[in-house]
């Protein structure tokens, strides 16, 4: 991590998305798998990812998964953005 002020804006984009989406943070950075939790898990690796830069580990680390969850995630994400 590198600062704070980083996991502040981090923790604030998932808030915000999960709000968004009606899904429970708590059930989102704990590896709950039901699916409209794993779409907004994709949508926030995503952009955290995209928009922020972060690696495959980091943002495996806010949000409860492993990293090849986050790979494939940011994978369907990436697929998604083409179609």
């Amino acid at each position: 991590m590198k600062n704070e002020k980083e996991k502040d804006s981090i923790d604030r984009v998932i808030k915000k998305m999960c709000t968004e989406a009606g899904v429970k943070e708590e059930e989102l950075r704990s590896g709950g798998k039901r699916r409209g939790v794993t779409k907004v898990r994709g949508e926030v690796a995503f952009y955290l990812s995209k928009e922020m830069g972060l690696s495959m580990a980091e943002i495996a680390r806010n949000l409860g998964v492993g990293t090849s969850a986050i790979g494939m995630a940011i994978g369907r994400m990436k697929d998604e953005e083409k179609k």
